[in-house]
């Protein structure tokens, strides 16, 4: 996603100015400054391409640091690759710094450095394996507190990890969790052994449609800011890249059901409640039509949802719940997209609590099953 890569500007610091890393990466709570560098003439010299590559390594890691550092510092005001201005709270964030070479790399070096260190192709590899920047920083600070390996070994790496997340059993549930109706899509690993989406782009797909159309609708609700939308989309790129072929499929199946409908009947959705520690609570869904019913009824669901999932685990007051719906446009090209989210401690009066768990129950109730109607 080009709203999750930043670009580099110039910041100004008494007489001088220095520039912000050649890219910087935030999706959610994580945030990667990237420097480059590229061999552009290689001498075929192994002791001269050793001598090259300990450099570049020591200025880019110093570089990227020191980016960190000063982004850490206060906000920063930066230009992402889809041109829309955002402010970054740089404190909040768990920063990495970053070191891609463009170069064919020599036999058994390892990068001496704290900085996480790949090849360019390698770094290529992650994101086509992976297919979220979400998941590529979510690994990066994962390998980062580990010994470093060889330059150019890292498709190794991850393939162990990967072969060891699969086999490793599945984490047992939180047993505060035990009465919620949550997806039954299984474990999965975090980390693909295969691509992501091998085998199924067609349904793997949707979730990077659904991201598309966040990233590009105008903005309308009062108080709603660009830094806002950037929050959503990261909590919808969280989602584990192996859960995402199987959503596209109960999505395309919920489409057929919903077209079988009378046109003039009501309105009926269908929802699917996911869940993982430490990651938003999503809730996507599909529905016959739009409407501003279904606008006013999805941002009450959400907020029920997220309130109810608070008095379960009070811990994730600031963990977003998004709720996202799907309606067939009217001129039969695809569907809209309408968003909610919520977070920290929201309070329904009983009043209104009552009435909403009526319509969709507590929890477990109606989370996953058949369609409700409005």
């Amino acid at each position: 996603m080009p709203d999750f890569v930043f670009r580099p500007r110039q910041q100004s610091r008494g007489s001088a100015s220095r520039e912000i890393g050649d890219a910087i990466l935030v999706v959610g709570g994580m945030a990667a400054s990237v420097q480059v560098k590229a061999r552009e003439a290689p001498s075929g010299n192994d002791r001269r391409e050793r001598s090259w590559l300990d450099t570049r390594v020591a200025e880019a890691s110093r570089q990227a640091t020191g980016t960190i550092r000063r982004v850490k510092s206060a906000e920063t005001v930066l230009i992402n690759q889809r041109g829309k201005e955002v402010s970054i709270n740089g404190p909040e964030k768990t920063w990495l710094p970053v070191v891609v070479l463009d170069h064919a790399g020599v036999d058994d070096y390892t990068p001496q450095t704290d900085a996480v260190v790949l090849l360019r192709r390698d770094w290529e590899f992650l994101f086509e394996q992976l297919k979220s920047t979400y998941a590529v920083l979510e690994y990066l600070l994962r390998v980062s507190r580990t010994e470093p390996v060889a330059l150019g070994l890292e498709p190794m790496r991850y393939y162990e990890m990967a072969a060891a997340d699969a086999a490793m059993p599945p984490s047992p549930l939180d047993p505060r969790l035990a009465s919620i109706n949550l997806t039954d899509f299984g474990s999965t690993p975090m980390l693909p052994q295969a691509p992501a989406g091998h085998g199924d782009q067609k349904h793997h797909l949707l979730t990077r449609a659904i991201l598309e159309d966040i990233a590009t609708v105008p903005l309308k609700a009062d108080g709603v800011t660009y830094a806002d939308l950037l929050e959503v989309l990261a909590c919808v790129d969280s989602m584990p890249v192996g859960y995402r072929a199987q959503l596209g499929r109960v999505v395309l199946e919920w489409f057929e059901k919903l077209a079988k409908l009378p046109p003039n009947g009501g309105i009926t959705w269908f929802f699917r409640g996911m869940i993982w520690q430490e990651r938003p609570y999503l809730l996507i869904g599909a529905a016959n039509r739009y409407s501003s019913i279904l606008v006013d009824a999805l941002s009450n669901f959400v907020a029920l949802r997220h309130q109810q999932h608070l008095d379960v685990l009070p811990e994730r007051a600031n963990i977003m719940t998004v709720g996202v719906v799907l309606t067939p446009r009217q001129d039969g090209e695809g569907w809209d997209t309408t968003v909610a989210a919520g977070s920290g401690e929201h309070v329904l009066v009983d009043e209104d609590r009552t009435i909403l768990e009526g319509l969709w129950g507590r929890l477990g109730e109606h989370l996953v099953g058949p369609g409700n109607n409005l």
